[in-house]
């Protein structure tokens, strides 16, 4: 199996991948890793569709590995690396290459040196650049690792559907976590986005529980409000006019760059109040999130965009001898899946953030069909140790997390929820004259008269009591107040 997976030889044939960024196997705690081959082969083996593609999915990840050696040669090597010449150094990695795939070398390095262009209905052979070659490279080097992932993902989750078609099922989505670098761009935008899409679920549910236990109990809820991010969740993904849309935008005009795509957001969204600019800087901006504020440079964002995989590649693995790549780059009838952006036989550009929208706005359709729970999971240090509590660190993940965020939209209302027993029981003796002899409803609403508390500061239900912000505090002082003035009589 090494010869059929084109392996080096040795024992430390993981320093030949630069990939893997291994100076030394001995340096790696192998002990610290999750399994062994040997575990992980058996793991495979006891999941059906996964059990006879095994060396199939060997095979894929041995050519990214090699896809990541596959180094250039030509003028643009030693000099200005716009030259149009580039050509593979090493022959035989693309032989090993081509043979792991089931494809044929000339054909794959034509595929990655050179493209057609389609100039008044001829197509015109233009050699690459070595820069945009090694583009052409890592993006068929993302795409096998994507689609490989995607399909296991798929093939894991099909094995676990009943006989009922799935219709009943228990799910873990485990979210990105907010990021903000000293540089943030593309990749930090769609986490951070992805973030608000969920806190913005997330407040909802909270709210939406609160309401529920408001019309349980009778109370009109009609004037309770609270405030969310939805201004900035449509400021990024609005139709038209959001942040996304108009990077595909620009994406699609010849002549677009990252400093006009900045500025068209500019002047779009110069008033909005999630929205600033970086003076200093014409490609920058900052927007409002729900943790903070995050300044995106705007550099590289129409390029990574862009899909780079040349429909020559895609059509190449389309057509090659082995079954199993031919089907991981096979056309969907969905666009549902991150990174397997379809090819539109339309105007209209449809880049690498269009799947990741796709796939969000599925993910976000399904929790909203569901019962969702959620798990706020916080560290109380930095430093992995055990009865150390870092006051900073849980602050800031508190806040990051969205939990203050959501607890201060629950308090816009009438946050305290008392039973009326639990009322009388525990304030009756702070405020006697008003509520002696009752009990229930009215003698809550005796209790509350006599405290002083404006009738627009409660609300009482069938079988609690709701107070606004601040009253629970002020009958607590007086009750504290009382008491402390009889011990001291």
């Amino acid at each position: 199996q090494r010869a059929e997976l084109q392996l080096p030889k040795g024992s430390d044939a993981v320093e030949a991948f630069k990939l893997l960024n291994l100076r030394k196997a001995s340096d790696v705690d192998w002990s610290e890793l999750p399994c062994d081959f040997a575990e992980l082969s058996a793991a495979f083996a006891v999941i059906p569709p996964l059990a006879g593609c095994q060396l199939s999915v060997w095979k894929v990840i041995m050519a990214v590995l090699y896809l990541g050696n596959l180094d250039f040669a030509g003028k643009g090597a030693v000099g200005d690396s716009t030259v149009a010449d580039a050509k593979i150094a090493d022959p035989s990695t693309t032989a090993v290459i081509a043979r792991l795939l089931s494809i044929q070398p000339t054909e794959l390095e034509n595929a990655i040196c050179i493209q057609n262009i389609n100039a008044g209905g001829e197509w015109i052979k233009s050699p690459n650049s070595i820069a945009y070659a090694s583009d052409v490279k890592s993006a068929l080097t993302k795409a096998l690792y994507s689609k490989l992932f995607d399909w296991v993902v798929e093939m894991i989750n099909s094995s676990l559907i009943s006989g009922e078609g799935g219709r009943y099922f228990i799910g873990a989505v485990d979210i990105f976590g907010f990021e903000c670098f000293p540089t943030n761009s593309l990749e930090q935008l769609c986490i951070n986005f992805a973030n608000e899409r969920m806190q913005h679920m997330f407040t909802e549910a909270v709210f939406e529980s609160v309401i529920a236990e408001y019309q349980k109990e009778g109370i009109d809820v009609g004037d309770i409000t609270y405030e969310d991010n939805k201004l900035l969740v449509e400021l990024i993904d609005k139709p038209a006019t959001g942040i996304l849309s108009l990077l595909a935008e620009e994406c699609f005009f010849p002549n677009g760059t990252d400093a006009s795509f900045a500025q068209k957001i500019k002047l779009a969204h110069a008033r909005h109040p999630c929205f600033a600019e970086v003076k200093l800087d014409r490609t920058a901006f900052t927007l409002s999130h729900f943790p903070g504020k995050v300044t995106y440079q705007s550099t590289g964002f129409l390029e990574k965009n862009k899909d780079p995989l040349s429909q020559d590649l895609v059509v190449l693995m389309q057509f090659s001898d082995d079954d199993f790549v031919k089907t991981l780059f096979e056309e969907k009838q969905s666009t549902a899946m991150a990174g397997s952006v379809r090819r539109f036989k339309s105007a209209k550009f449809v880049g690498l953030i269009d799947g990741f929208r796709t796939s969000l706005n599925q993910l976000v359709k399904t929790l909203e069909g569901t019962k969702t729970h959620f798990i706020r999971c916080v560290k109380p240090n930095m430093d992995k140790k055990a009865m150390s509590w870092d006051e900073d660190v849980m602050q800031r993940q508190l806040y990051t997390s969205g939990v203050v965020q959501a607890v201060q939209a629950t308090r816009k209302g009438f946050p305290d929820h008392l039973p009326f027993a639990e009322l009388l029981s525990r304030f009756e003796q702070v405020v006697p004259k008003a509520a002696i002899g009752k009990a229930g409803a009215e003698g809550v609403r005796a209790l509350l008269k006599g405290a002083e508390v404006p009738e627009t500061d409660y609300r009482v239900g069938k079988t609690k009591v709701f107070l606004g912000v601040g009253v629970l505090d002020r009958l607590e002082q007086r009750r504290v107040g009382d008491i402390a003035s009889k011990g001291v009589s």
